[in-house]
């Protein structure tokens, strides 16, 4: 969560995530975050990309070949 926010352009949006982000009850004050700065679908594929990468990166250290599929 930490990298998508700070990914984003300064301005309150941002600064207001990077709020959220901190302490206990951080998930949710991020998803209603998102959801009010209509950020919701950029966030899921900011996530997706990450996994993405993260599998890519594994496979290539365990020797594997990375395919994806449809």
């Amino acid at each position: 969560m930490e990298n998508f926010v700070y990914s984003l352009p300064a301005g309150a949006a941002r600064q207001e995530l990077a709020n959220a982000i901190c302490g206990r009850g951080a998930f949710r004050r991020f998803k209603n975050g998102i959801r009010y700065h209509r950020l919701e679908q950029q966030w899921y594929d900011y996530r997706d990309q990450a996994y993405r990468e993260i599998a890519i990166r594994w496979c290539r250290d365990e020797g594997l070949e990375y395919t994806e599929e449809n």
